[in-house]
């Protein structure tokens, strides 16, 4: 299995509460709908260890995918173009990161 993990702060015009509303009523739902994703897992990151400081990223969400050939082919399909749009107008400093796993 392959997975994506996702890292990305809010957009200037988002706060916490109603983000996180949307992620629980619109996101989480429409992977439900899709084939090459499955089981979003959402973080709020809250500290760097043993530094004090603010991580680089508010929000970390993990992703199990088919492979990013599979994801790509399908968010390039017009269906899912106003659900990318509608991230991608509520996030900013967006990194997308593919990885495999090698161990339990």
């Amino acid at each position: 299995m392959n997975t994506m993990i996702v890292m990305y702060n809010l957009a200037e015009d988002q706060n916490e509460k109603d983000f996180e509303t949307w992620l629980n009523e619109i996101d989480i739902p429409a992977y439900t709908k899709m084939s090459s994703m499955r089981n979003p897992t959402y973080f709020r990151a809250a500290a760097l260890r043993g530094e004090g400081k603010l991580p680089p990223y508010k929000y970390v969400v993990v992703i199990e995918i088919d492979s990013p050939e599979a994801v790509e082919r399908e968010m390039a399909d017009p269906v899912w173009e106003v659900f990318i749009a509608d991230i991608e107008s509520r996030i900013t400093d967006a990194t997308y990161m593919t990885a495999t796993k090698i161990a339990p």
